[in-house]
């Protein structure tokens, strides 16, 4: 019979490939002899543990800077040799020159690098600097500051600034703060002021008192973004969410969100009448030039009804909608998001600045059982190109307050990796990984490794539905103290296609260290390693050519690290002069220098008992080797890396046959993974730009379900979401033009010819439309049949069978028995191209029986 027929041919492959694989991995040359070096010793020690690096870099000059717990400011000019602590020159008005008062440090941004900087302190007492603190401006009235070039008190010595401060992202000079307004003795209200300065902190100007009684007080602030004239007359464009009276504000006061708190924008520093933008606007958030603004939804209801009973009534169930402006805040559109539960906050993801709007948004919301109220639950949804109706993406998606795990592969527009819950439990213990190769249009699962980092098989013991990857999120990373913290998945622009992370093979995601490894991939998460047992923490540098690791402290301190010069192949150790607990491994921001800096503690055997803070710096260019006694000896030199032979070119891969990733095909230049070489990057070296060329539209791999729509069922039709109220969540939607598929292109997409995807005819929604589309379905046979070979070929034989090339390990009667497999199953399948991604499981791993 047929079926017998696949089941013969699926294990004669399964059996040759597993021996493929044994010969493969066999066949792999060893790593070479690791190189003695010498242990290293701290490059400083705290008497605190620290809490922020900062490395700046300008067109002037790069230097380090780091706080303390305690209040201390280190810095250090020479890439983390040796360090310096500032905190001695900041004088303080008690006439003390050893000041512990240090909350921040406010520094530019990696965009756009400036060498301002504002240390924020307590009382009143605030530094600055125009140069990265070669010379530092003291607070105003310190005995010995100069008058005519200090840092003022913004609260003139009754208020104490509310919030941090900001400077302006392009004239830094320009400072906003918010501070306490002093209220009328046991005031039950707080009111804040915005202070402005024009000359870096020497003098300010309280915004609320020059709006006089057009602001009553301010919520939060920031800089208009930048637009050319703007500062043509000196003033800087300022947006706020405001109280335009005393009436409002206590009217208000104790609620989480305000129906008189609205978002205003002003050119002139609240001289005249400001704008008022968006009526309600509570929050907002200014992102890669655009802004977003949540407002809430029955704004104009509540404002046009004089009823105290109707307008409390708004007050206990108030939802919110978001507001997005793509042209600096001048006009906003409301963000339509297909959902008629209530949406309590959002979290923006702009990973493409140059475009316009964000990619995806995380939406926190008001769930409608308690037990699916559980606090951890988000949706995540994607933009169109007009960034107004957004689709769904991925259903319970891991969200624990501001932070989502959801994250790109960096240099790899359309890959995302995401953490959600499956089935009903709704509880951590249910979390499982999901990758997608088109931008979220469809995910998958991740297939493990076959061996572990000791080389052994890694072994699933609950059948097929145990055997996946699943990887840590940004949520574990922020959360928590760093003796339970995990490393989150991880990439970097200097390494295209690499990503490391932490996490662990089985049912779903484990949290506890001892049941968590450390994992690779080198093909934008299609096939992985797992290179070092328990979790660690990692880091890029040398333009992708120096990778470095160390165990976390959520399994005890260490005296080792750990470094790799070929992409995470060979591993070789480098020992720290004591055991420290790692809290991060830091490089400079672009990833490509030689330099890393191990920030930790040591929390055993300190002078008053708690921990203290420690940082290594290993500088690839000046480790030393030693003799067999052990005694250092000379400088290492590792070989710098030939552009002739000691790169590769690297298609970004997808399951897509074309090797098509958003309608594109692109080739990277990179590292070649070669034990023999173990070369670095010359210091001057410059990465080429990928190789690109435009791929044909595909419908399995360039769409997604337009807003309101959703796929049941795996590789169905789109079909209306029946909850869904078109004229209350989206009034636009209605009589909108759309494919007759119920899809459109995935924005971000390059590809060409939209109607080899969509087809060519299109119809207008209407709200009693049932949205069934016009058209006949997916071939279903196929996909089971995919399915079932999939599951029968899978572990050893397909992993070996994308791992390595089988003509080069194998002998060429083992190789001809797979082609030979493969095509049987085309055969059958009726076709003669490559099988789809079928095993793609589309809008986040929908059961049926979870719709």
């Amino acid at each position: 019979t047929p079926e017998l027929l696949i089941m013969k041919v699926a294990l004669a492959a399964r059996v040759a490939l597993l021996a493929a694989a044994i010969y493969a991995v066999a066949a792999q040359p060893q790593c070479p002899a690791p190189v003695s070096l010498a242990p290293l010793t701290p490059a400083v020690t705290m008497p605190t543990v620290q809490d922020s690096l900062e490395w700046i870099t300008t067109s002037g000059q790069s230097k380090l800077f780091a706080t303390t717990e305690g209040g201390k400011l280190y810095s250090s000019k020479n890439s983390g040799a040796s360090w310096y602590d500032e905190t001695p020159d900041l004088m303080t008005k008690d006439g003390t020159k050893s000041s512990d008062k240090v909350l921040a440090l406010i520094t530019s941004g990696e965009d756009e690098p400036h060498e301002n900087m504002i240390v924020q302190g307590f009382d009143g007492e605030h530094w600055a600097s125009r140069d990265l603190g070669a010379n530092w401006i003291q607070p105003c009235g310190v005995v010995g500051a100069d008058p005519n070039n200090c840092f003022a008190d913004p609260g003139n010595g009754v208020a104490f600034a509310y919030t941090f401060f900001k400077m302006h992202p392009k004239l830094p000079d320009h400072v906003l703060v918010l501070v306490e307004r002093d209220l009328e003795p046991d005031s039950e209200f707080l009111a804040l002021d915005l202070m402005y300065s024009a000359d870096f902190g020497k003098t300010w100007q309280n915004l609320t008192e020059t709006a006089g009684d057009r602001v009553w007080g301010f919520v939060d602030f920031d800089f208009a973004p930048p637009v050319p004239g703007d500062m043509d007359d000196g003033m800087p464009g300022i947006m706020a969410t405001v109280y335009e009276t005393e009436e409002d504000m206590k009217n208000g006061y104790y609620n989480s969100w305000d129906y008189n708190v609205h978002f205003v924008y002003t050119t002139d520093l609240f001289k005249s009448a400001h704008q008022r933008m968006v009526m309600c606007g509570n929050s907002f958030e200014v992102l890669n030039g655009d802004v977003y603004v949540a407002q809430l939804r029955d704004c104009l209801v509540y404002h046009a009804t004089t009823d105290d009973e109707a307008r409390a009534a708004m007050e206990e169930d108030t939802d919110i909608v978001l507001q997005i402006s793509t042209d600096a805040g001048k006009t906003f559109t409301q963000a339509c998001v297909p959902s008629s539960l209530g949406q309590r906050g959002y979290t923006v993801y702009d990973w493409n600045k140059e475009a316009p709007g964000p990619d995806f948004l995380s939406v926190d919301h008001a769930e409608v059982s308690a037990a699916r109220d559980v606090g951890f639950l988000g949706n995540l949804y994607s933009a169109d190109v007009d960034m107004q109706f957004f689709s769904l993406n991925m259903r319970d998606n891991i969200r624990i307050g501001g932070s989502a795990d959801f994250t790109n592969v960096a240099a790899i527009p359309g890959v995302y990796l995401a953490n959600q819950v499956v089935g009903h439990a709704m509880t951590m213990d249910a979390v499982k990984t999901r990758i997608t190769y088109n931008a979220g249009g469809v995910w998958q699962g991740i297939r493990p490794p076959l061996l572990g980092a000791d080389g052994k098989r890694i072994n699933c013991q609950d059948g097929p539905d145990s055997c996946e990857l699943h990887l840590h999120g940004e949520t574990h990373w922020m959360r928590g103290t760093w003796k339970t913290r995990l490393g989150s998945v991880y990439t970097h622009e200097s390494a295209p296609g690499v990503i490391l992370a932490t996490g662990n093979v089985g049912k779903s995601l484990a949290f506890e260290p001892t049941s968590v490894n450390t994992y690779l991939s080198r093909d934008a998460g299609l096939t992985w390693e797992e290179i070092v047992k328990g979790p660690h923490i990692y880091e890029f540098g040398n333009n992708g050519g120096l990778m470095v690791i160390g165990k976390m402290s959520s399994l005890g301190p260490t005296d080792t690290v750990q470094f790799s010069r070929d992409l995470g192949r060979c591993w070789e150790e480098l020992k720290l002069s004591q055991r420290i607990s790692i809290h991060n491994i830091r490089a400079d921001p672009h990833g490509k220098g030689d330099v890393f800096i191990i920030r930790g503690s040591i929390d055993d055997g300190t002078a008053d008992g708690d921990p203290d803070g420690v940082m290594y710096t290993i500088d690839f260019n000046n480790l030393m080797q030693v003799d067999p006694t052990g005694k250092p000896t000379y400088a290492w030199a590792p070989p710098r890396c030939e552009p002739t032979k000691d790169y590769e070119q690297w298609a970004a891969t997808s399951p897509n046959p074309d090797k098509c990733i958003l309608g594109r095909n692109a080739t990277f230049t990179r590292r070649m993974r070669d034990p023999y070489s173990l070369c670095l990057n010359r210091q001057d070296y410059v990465r080429p730009e990928p190789e690109t060329k435009a791929c044909e539209c595909s419908e399995q791999y360039d769409t997604e379900c337009e807003f309101g729509w959703e796929r049941p069922n795996p590789l169905g039709m789109c079909e209306r979401m029946k909850t869904v109220d078109f004229v209350r969540e989206c009034p636009a939607m209605e009589g909108r033009e759309i494919s007759a598929t119920n899809m459109r292109i995935i924005a971000g997409s390059s590809c060409v010819d939209e109607s080899g995807a969509l087809g060519r005819d299109k119809y207008r929604v209407d709200g009693g439309d049932d949205g069934k589309g016009r058209r006949g379905g997916h071939g279903v046979l196929a996909f089971f049949l995919w399915m079932f070979f999939i599951g029968v070929f899978g572990g050893v034989g397909y992993w070996a069978y994308n791992q390595y090339d089988l003509g080069q390990y194998v002998p060429m009667e083992v190789k001809q028995c797979v082609n030979g497999a493969w095509d049987k199953i085309n055969e059958l399948m009726g076709r003669r191209t490559a099988a789809p991604a079928g095993y793609f499981e589309p809008l986040g791993d929908f059961d049926a029986d979870e719709l």
